[in-house]
């Protein structure tokens, strides 16, 4: 494992350096690439970095709009905030120009539609949402992938897995699937 006990906040500010600013190959200032391996030192104060460990692995979105897997390699707790190193192994030859740059750490990937938590009702612990339509209601049952305080990242239950819960295929037949745009309501 690397040594980065002599990161702190005031080092990562003294280094004077631009974000997005590349090294040209006759400046002094450099880097060692070490069997395509990166580490990358970021200043965070989220909520989510606050609780990151040693080993959690995240996706680095790039200045180029490029996402690439890290690990986080080293944190050292500075109050409010955290330095968090991640090492990236994937895609190397894309950082190798940069001393500084932007970057957005997503913690965690997940598809689907994203869903207010107001709209999401449980019954018998199966979640649904309602849509209306032409002046019905359809009961739409959910899937919940991901949540947090305010919404939910969700998909359709397949019919193998609606007839698992218990449904009959009678039911399963007449099923309504929550869409893109579809408008559903708010309790």
């Amino acid at each position: 494992m690397k040594d980065f006990s002599y990161l702190n906040t005031e080092f990562l500010k003294s280094l004077d350096t631009k974000s997005g600013a590349t090294i040209l190959t006759n400046e002094e200032k450099g880097k060692v690439i070490d069997n395509f391996e990166c580490y990358l030192a970021c200043i965070m104060d989220t909520e989510k970095a606050s609780v990151a460990k040693v080993g959690d692995t995240v996706t680095l979105r790039l200045p180029s709009a490029s996402e690439v897997g890290a690990s986080v390699q080293h944190i050292v707790d500075e109050g409010d905030s955290r330095i968090l190193v991640f090492r990236i192994t994937e895609d190397v030859e894309k950082l190798v120009e940069y001393r500084e740059m932007s970057v957005d750490v997503i913690w965690w990937n997940y598809k689907g539609l994203k869903v207010s938590n107001l709209a999401i009702l449980e019954e018998n612990d199966i979640s649904y949402v309602e849509k209306g339509k032409a002046g019905y209601i359809e009961k739409i049952y959910i899937k919940i992938l991901r949540q947090n305080d305010t919404y939910s990242i969700v998909e359709n239950y397949t019919d193998e897995e609606l007839l698992q819960l218990g449904f009959s295929e009678e039911t399963v037949k007449k099923r309504k699937q929550l869409n893109l745009y579809d408008e559903i309501l708010l309790h």
